[in-house]
C-alpha cells in the first residue's frame, strides 16, 4: 500500500512541476516578472536585441479592457530597423525608430509585432508585422495631423543639414572631378524628435486606432500611447570622392 501511495505522490509531483515550468497561458495570475522572463526567452528577443536604442526607458504595462480587467501585459523596445545609408542632396533618406512590440494575453499567450517605420516618409505609411504568423498590416498616416506635421519637422531638419554640408563644401580639384561625383559622408549622427500623444491629441490619432482596430489590432499591445518615432539626424560628416551603395 506504502508503494502505491509512493508512485502516486511521484506522478503529482511531476504534473505540478511541469505545470510551474510553464507560461501560464489562460491563467490572470500571469505576473510581470514571469512575462519578461518569456519576453527574454523568446528568440525574437534576441534577434533584435542588439538593434535596441540607447535611452528608450522602457517597462511593462498591464493590458486593460473596457470594463477595467486586466487581460495581459505589454511591451514595446525601440529599435534601429532597415538602416539606410544617409545622403544629402534633394533625395536624402532619413532613418526612422522602430518597435518590437511583445505583448501577452492571458487567453492567447505570447505574441511578438515588428512596428516598422522606416518608410514612412516614401509611403506615408507604417507596417505592423506579426513575427509569429507572418502577417503584415499597413497603417496609413497620411490624414493623421499628428504625423503630417511631425514628418514636416522631420523634412525641415533634413533641408537645415543639408545647407549646412553645402556650407562646408570645397571646390573641387581636377584630380577629384576626375575621380567622380563628390559625396557628403556623415560621421556622427543624433536620434531627435519622437514621442507619445499628449490627452490633447488622442481625437487626431484615431485614424491610427480605428485603423489598428479594424485589423483586430489592440493599439495598447502594438504601440505606446499612439507613438511618434524618432528620426536620425546627420550633424557632422565630409565630403569624398566616392559614395555608398544605397
Amino acid at each position: 500500500m506504502k508503494k502505491y501511495i509512493f508512485l502516486l505522490l511521484s506522478i503529482l509531483l511531476v504534473f505540478s512541476g511541469n505545470a510551474f515550468a510553464q507560461p501560464k497561458s489562460g491563467n490572470a495570475d500571469f505576473t510581470e516578472k514571469e512575462f519578461m522572463k518569456a519576453v527574454k526567452k523568446a528568440d525574437e528577443f534576441k534577434d533584435f536585441k542588439s538593434s535596441f536604442l540607447n535611452n528608450s526607458a522602457v517597462k511593462p504595462k498591464p493590458l486593460i479592457d473596457d470594463s477595467g480587467s486586466q487581460y495581459g501585459w505589454t511591451i514595446q523596445y525601440e529599435i534601429e530597423y532597415n538602416e539606410k545609408n544617409l545622403f544629402l542632396n534633394e533625395d536624402a533618406l532619413v532613418n526612422f525608430s522602430s518597435l518590437i512590440s511583445f505583448s501577452y494575453e492571458f487567453d492567447n499567450g505570447l505574441k511578438v509585432r515588428l512596428v516598422d517605420y522606416s518608410r514612412l516618409m516614401e509611403d506615408l505609411a507604417f507596417y505592423v508585422n506579426d513575427l509569429r504568423i507572418g502577417e503584415k498590416t499597413k497603417i496609413d498616416v497620411s490624414n493623421d495631423s499628428i504625423f503630417q506635421k511631425y514628418l514636416t519637422e522631420v523634412e525641415i531638419n533634413k533641408k537645415q543639414a543639408i545647407e549646412k554640408a553645402d556650407e562646408n563644401k570645397v571646390e573641387p580639384s581636377e584630380n577629384i572631378t576626375a575621380a567622380g561625383q563628390l559625396c557628403y559622408y556623415c560621421t556622427k549622427y543624433e536620434w531627435r524628435g519622437g514621442h507619445t500623444c499628449a490627452p490633447a491629441e488622442l481625437q487626431s490619432a484615431a485614424s491610427v486606432s480605428y485603423q489598428l482596430n479594424e485589423n483586430g489590432l489592440t493599439e495598447d499591445g502594438v504601440t505606446p500611447d499612439c507613438y511618434v518615432p524618432r528620426y536620425k539626424v546627420c550633424v557632422a560628416g565630409e565630403w569624398r570622392t566616392y559614395c555608398p551603395i544605397q
